[in-house]
Order: C-alpha cells, then sequence, then structure tokens
C-alpha cells in the first residue's frame, strides 16, 4: 500500500524537478542575454563618453584661442593660401621655413 503513494509522489517529484530545471536554464538564458544586451549599451555609452570629452576639450582649446584673441595680442588666425612649409634635413641642420611661390598664387 505504501508503494502505491509512493510511486505517484516520486513521479511527480521527477516531473516537478524536471520543470523546475526547465525553468530555470530558461530563465539564466533569458539573464545572459539581457547582460549581453546592458554590456552593448556600456560600451555604446563609454563611446559616445569619449567622443563627448573630445568635443568638449576642442571647445574649451578654441574657446581659449578666442580669449586670447579678443584681449588684441596680435594674433590672427592663418590664411589657407599662405602657409609655412617647414621642410626636414637629411643631416642634423637648422630647420628651413619658406613660403612655397605656388603655394602663394591665389586660384
Amino acid at each position: 500500500m505504501v508503494s502505491f503513494i509512493i510511486k505517484p509522489l516520486v513521479i511527480a517529484f521527477l516531473l516537478f524537478s524536471l520543470f523546475g530545471l526547465v525553468w530555470l536554464r530558461s530563465h539564466v538564458v533569458t539573464l545572459e542575454y539581457n547582460l549581453s544586451d546592458l554590456e552593448k549599451k556600456k560600451i555604446e555609452c563609454l563611446k559616445e563618453r569619449k567622443m563627448l570629452l573630445a568635443a568638449k576639450a576642442n571647445i574649451l582649446s578654441f574657446g581659449k584661442v578666442e580669449a586670447s584673441l579678443s584681449k588684441n595680442q596680435g594674433f590672427v588666425f592663418p590664411d589657407r593660401i599662405r602657409v609655412i612649409h617647414v621642410k626636414k634635413q637629411k643631416e642634423s641642420l637648422p630647420y628651413k621655413a619658406s613660403l612655397d611661390k605656388k603655394r602663394l598664387i591665389k586660384p
């Protein structure tokens, strides 16, 4: 008589544990997907942070140049046509700065 009660209980326990394992496994997989999505968001946020820091540094450096220009210290933004090129010598000689004639001619 005890075996009639124990057999259904053991079968029910095995089925319950099997479904419990399947449920647990599915939730672990779901958590792994959520972690993967969060890691992707973290990487995107870090990239955006780097870009924002670079933009901030660019704005601040340009702001410093403009602030120094506003003090009338004689700074002028260079003209794109009149650019001085410094050519490096093969030997250890002083650098030679010159204006190329073809760059001074306006198109």
